[in-house]
Parts: structure tokens; C-alpha cells; sequence
């Protein structure tokens, strides 16, 4: 090695580590679980005052959502919504669609298009819904029955026999 190389190759080999390192850390943050960011975040805030509308129409219905996820067995359960108007009346609606997500994994969010549960319980939907995580899930509800449109959003605890509680290793 000639004298005075050992300088251009200490600082060669920092610049390296550098950019190994940045690399690495990239990779991490971009395969994080936890982070989400809203999908079409720049329409839905562009759309804001008809998505306010469409909101105040459904309050306007006057119907709910009792919502729902249980029998979770083997990462497995049931997501179960119930829709009545205000009079406490089941309501036979058109279609139901939900999207569900475990809040600490927004960004794995499942959409389903519900079916009746049965003809013995009228206004009840269900699907099944796939179900690794306990705790806090959002279920975001659309149905729809003529022109008739309804939205609702609703939190619901999950917890099940053999997953894993929030926080704990999977």
C-alpha cells in the first residue's frame, strides 16, 4: 500500500458503514405494522364537506350498528352486526359492507361484505374475519337500502382463547 492511503480508506470505510447502516434502518421503518397512513388522504380531505353530508344524512336515518366480534378460536371469529332504526326495529338492508382493523395495525385493514345471518334474525349481517390480535378493533360499517345509505364507525374489545394478548410476542 503506498504511504498515505490508510487515510482515503478510513473515511471510504465510515462512508460505507454510513450508508449500510441508513440502508438497514430504512428497511425497518418501512416494514413497521404499526405505522398507517390514511389511503387517499389528500381526495378524502378535498371531499371533507360531502363526506360531513353523506354523515348527516345517516344521522338523519336515525339507525345503529350493534357491532360485534366473537367466538374467536385459532386466530378465527365472527364479525356480527346488527342494524335496527330508531324505533328499535331490524332493518333488511340491501348490502352490508365493513372494513375492520386492529387499531394497533391500521394499515391491515380487511374489508367484508356481509351476508344475513339468518331468516329467524332479521338485521343481523355476519362474516367471518380473520382475528391474530386482542384489544382495540375499529369496525367502519356501510349499508345500504334503496337510497338509503348509511355509515357508522365503532370500536370493539376482542379478546379469544388462544391469541395473544396486545403487546405480547407473535
Amino acid at each position: 500500500m503506498k504511504p498515505g492511503m490508510a487515510w482515503p480508506i478510513g473515511i471510504t470505510a465510515i462512508l460505507a458503514t454510513s450508508v449500510v447502516g441508513n440502508l438497514i434502518m430504512m428497511r425497518v421503518a418501512n416494514n413497521d405494522p404499526s405505522f398507517a397512513i390514511e389511503d387517499n388522504y389528500y381526495q378524502r380531505a378535498v371531499d371533507f364537506d360531502t363526506t360531513m353530508q353523506q354523515q348527516r344524512r345517516s344521522d338523519a336515518l336515525g339507525w345503529t350498528a350493534a357491532v360485534a366480534i366473537h367466538g374467536v378460536r385459532r386466530g378465527a371469529g365472527v364479525l356480527r352486526v346488527q342494524l335496527s332504526d330508531s324505533s328499535a326495529l331490524p332493518i333488511a338492508a340491501d348490502s352490508v359492507v365493513a372494513v375492520a382493523f386492529f387499531n394497533a395495525r391500521a394499515n391491515e385493514r380487511v374489508r367484508l361484505i356481509l351476508t344475513h345471518e339468518s331468516t329467524d334474525a332479521p338485521g343481523v349481517y355476519r362474516h367471518a374475519i380473520a382475528v391474530a390480535h386482542s384489544g382495540q378493533w375499529e369496525v367502519q360499517i356501510g349499508a345500504w337500502r334503496g337510497n338509503e345509505h348509511f355509515v357508522s364507525s365503532t370500536r370493539v374489545e376482542v379478546s379469544g382463547g388462544d391469541i395473544p394478548p396486545t403487546g405480547a410476542p407473535h
